[in-house]
C-alpha cells in the first residue's frame, strides 16, 4: 500500500526540518547533549549526524515511490522499528526520536542513546548485535515504518 501524496509531502517536510535543525542548531545541540564528549567519542557523534544529514539529502532527491520504499528499508529519526530479541523470543517496537522527545514509557528512544545510535540506519531482516551494558543482544529489525511524532523546538 502506497501512502498518499500528502503523507509523502509531509515526510519530505519533516526531513527538511531535520536538516535545517541540524544546520542551524548544531552548536546548541552538541552543547546541550554532547558537551561531555571529547576526542574520538565526540568525533563519532559528529560523524553520525553528518552521515544522517547526507542520508536525508539523498532521500529527498528520490521520487515518491522510491522514497516510500526507502522509508521501510532503513531506521531514521522518526522511524518506528519492530525489534525481535532472538535470545528472549520477544518483540518490542521503538520509535527513534530527538533527545528532547524521548519517552521510555512510550518506547521513544533518543537517537543519541546507546540503542538509538545502533538502530539508526539499521535495515529490516538483517541480524544485528546491540552492545548494551548487560552484554550483547542479538536482534532482528522485523519491520520499519516512518512515523514521525515530534517538533523542532530549539534545544
Amino acid at each position: 500500500m502506497n501512502p498518499s501524496v500528502s503523507a509523502l509531502t509531509a515526510t519530505r517536510e519533516h526531513f527538511i526540518h531535520q536538516l535545517v535543525y541540524f544546520d542551524e542548531q548544531y552548536p546548541a545541540f552538541f552543547d546541550s547533549y554532547l558537551s561531555g564528549l571529547q576526542g574520538t567519542e565526540r568525533a563519532q557523534m559528529e560523524k553520525l549526524v553528518r552521515q544522517y544529514s547526507e542520508t536525508l539529502v539523498s532521500l529527498l532527491e528520490k521520487d515518491d515511490e522510491s522514497l516510500h520504499e526507502s522509508l521501510r528499508a532503513v531506521v531514521l529519526i522518526g522511524s518506528r522499528a519492530d525489534v525481535y530479541f532472538e535470545d528472549d523470543d520477544y518483540e518490542e517496537s521503538f520509535t527513534v526520536v530527538f533527545p528532547s522527545e524521548s519517552d521510555p514509557d512510550r518506547n521513544r528512544i533518543s537517537f543519541l542513546s546507546p540503542i538509538g545510535r545502533q538502530l539508526l540506519f539499521a535495515p529490516p531482516t538483517q541480524p544485528l548485535t546491540l552492545d548494551v551494558p548487560s552484554g550483547p543482544l542479538r536482534i532482528i529489525v522485523r519491520n520499519i515504518r516512518y512515523a514521525y511524532i515530534g517538533g523542532f523546538a530549539a534545544e
